[in-house]
């Protein structure tokens, strides 16, 4: 039978599609527990109402739950390889062994204790892709996202942490009322194998009878492989409800081989987190709830069933980051504004304190007495003096080097002494003769003054005489070549030359005199130029 689904449903977050080979389930995610169910059969009508239904329902996200009879398993080994390698051997083994369907699982559940320790490998399939098919052709056509696609059998090894006392041959009952009883057995907590067997229908016939002749053939079934050990007992546990399971209380008996463990589905998703009222032994809303509570990983499902949810993760990022591209925004413009009424309290209050001291100066001002120039003349000419101050200068160093030289002739007498300052040891002095003059020498830069840097240069026009002269020129030319280069041996001295001689003898002179006249003076100048350089 199946229920029309009505005009609207109720809004959840995520879903699931409860399908087996006959009926197919919805359950919505609400308040923290699955709702009630939207079922469709598996024919024309039902995937017309499941058509209706995608239509009026928010296109929320969809996972596909199946319980069918056409899913196959398979376990093999393979070396112990990563990467590349590991997938490529993966690929080829479901090629080799599942052809004709494209929803395949490959899972790696451990590794050999011996030999080459290789990979104990899980392989899967729906090998009916029919089944499924037919119902994300509709998902796709209304662009629901499909979050990935798992099965009964697979998703039971997740709930193994659900049972208080575990084994290591543990077989999982349930009963699903859109599929039938489903028999899956684990080794050491991992999947095994897994069996499916339609019922009729409940009530029609006693189940006890029933699940103990499929039960019993499982069993053989696992002895005939030796899954099962003849040490150790096989731990059957039962998840239904109501009033068959305390018929199956009754009804089995523990042994050395088989021990019972009875799980009432209500007891058990009380203990989950939420409430279940079931009155049939059926685990559908059960395994629902838990499926859509830990968001089980896609199994089956191809990235083409896939494009709509990785478009809808992909969109929501997009939100999220814009979302937090705006709340960045407003925090920095928030700040932006804070900084922006700071400056202007900050420039108000500068402002307010100009205007105060303004006021202040101003009457201040007033009650001082005139002035013939004004504050702002007064302050520059200050600025000026003190200026001129760092850079006076006086003849002192000057002096110190004329000293030194008038001490080693104590025949020369200073007459007269004529000095300024100035930034360029070129500029000529006064009115006085070229120092470039025939009679005097050209060069007499001090090598080592000229290698400093001094801030401004002294010059200064010495002029004295010999005394006593006897009247050799020669002898006199002489001494004031000596004592021009004793002054020109200072380190602070940048250049000394002779100005003039007491003989003209260069070669535009004319050379004229009386040799009954003895001349007694000998007069002669000197330029000297002295650098001064910084205090430090």
């Amino acid at each position: 039978m199946t229920s029309s689904p009505t005009s609207k449903f109720k809004f959840a977050k995520r879903r699931v599609l409860f399908l087996s080979a006959q009926k197919a389930a919805v359950y919505h995610w609400q308040n923290g527990r699955p709702g009630s169910a939207y079922l469709f059969d598996v024919n024309d009508e039902g995937r017309i109402n499941f058509e209706r239904y995608l239509r009026e329902t928010p296109n929320t996200v969809m996972y596909i739950l199946v319980d069918v009879f056409d899913e196959e398993y398979r376990r093999d080994v393979m070396p112990h390889v990563l990467g590349h390698d590991r997938v490529a051997i993966l690929e080829r083994k479901k090629a080799r062994l599942f052809r004709d369907t494209p929803y395949q699982f490959t899972k790696v559940q451990g590794r050999d204790a011996g030999g080459r320790r290789d990979d104990r490998i899980l392989l899967s399939a729906i090998t009916n892709p029919a089944i499924i098919e037919q119902w994300t052709v509709l998902l796709d056509k209304y662009k629901v996202p499909l979050a990935g696609i798992h099965s009964v059998p697979l998703f039971t090894e997740s709930l193994l942490s659900e049972i208080p006392q575990k084994s290591d041959y543990m077989l999982v009952v349930s009963m699903q009322s859109i599929s039938g009883l489903r028999q899956t057995f684990f080794q050491n907590k991992e999947f095994r194998i897994s069996r499916l067997v339609q019922m009729p229908r409940y009530g029609t016939v006693p189940y006890a009878p029933f699940l103990e002749e499929e039960i019993e053939k499982i069993r053989r079934y696992l002895s005939s492989l030796r899954l099962v050990s003849l040490e150790e007992p096989l731990d059957i546990y039962f998840f239904l409800t109501g009033s068959l399971l305390e018929e199956l209380r009754e009804y089995y008996e523990n042994s050395s081989l088989i021990r019972y463990h009875f799980l009432d589905i209500n007891e058990m998703a009380s203990k989950a987190g939420f409430t279940l009222n079931l009155n049939t032994p059926f685990s559908d809303q059960y395994f629902a709830y838990q499926f859509l509570k830990r968001r089980q990983p896609n199994y089956y499902a191809t990235p083409s069933n896939l494009r709509y949810a990785r478009l809808r993760r992909l969109r929501l990022a997009m939100l999220a980051a814009s979302m937090l591209l705006v709340f960045s925004g407003c925090i920095w413009s928030g700040l932006n504004f804070m900084d922006g009424l700071n400056l202007k309290q900050s420039s108000m209050a500068a402002e307010n304190k100009a205007n105060f001291y303004q006021t202040r100066y101003d009457v201040a001002r007033g009650r001082l007495p005139k002035t013939p120039v004004e504050p702002v003349d007064l302050k520059v000419a200050v600025e000026a003096a003190a200026t001129l101050k760092n850079y006076k200068a006086t003849p002192s160093e000057m002096m110190q080097v004329l000293s030194r030289g008038l001490n080693q002739f104590p025949e020369i007498k200073l007459d007269g002494f004529e000095w300024e300052a100035s930034m360029d040891p070129k500029v000529s002095f006064g009115n006085s003769p070229a120092a470039t003059s025939d009679q005097a020498p050209v060069s007499n830069l001090n090598p080592a003054a000229g290698e400093k840097k001094f801030r401004y240069y002294q010059i200064a026009l010495v002029n004295a005489r010999l005394e006593p002269f006897d009247g050799d020129f020669r002898k006199a030319i002489a001494t004031i070549n000596n004592f021009t280069e004793v002054i020109k041996a200072g380190p602070e001295v940048y250049n000394a030359s002779v100005v003039t001689l007491p003989l003209d003898i260069s070669s535009s002179a004319n050379l004229q005199g009386n040799t009954q006249v003895v001349q007694n003076e000998a007069n002669f100048s000197l330029s000297i130029i002295v650098g001064i350089g910084d205090e430090s």
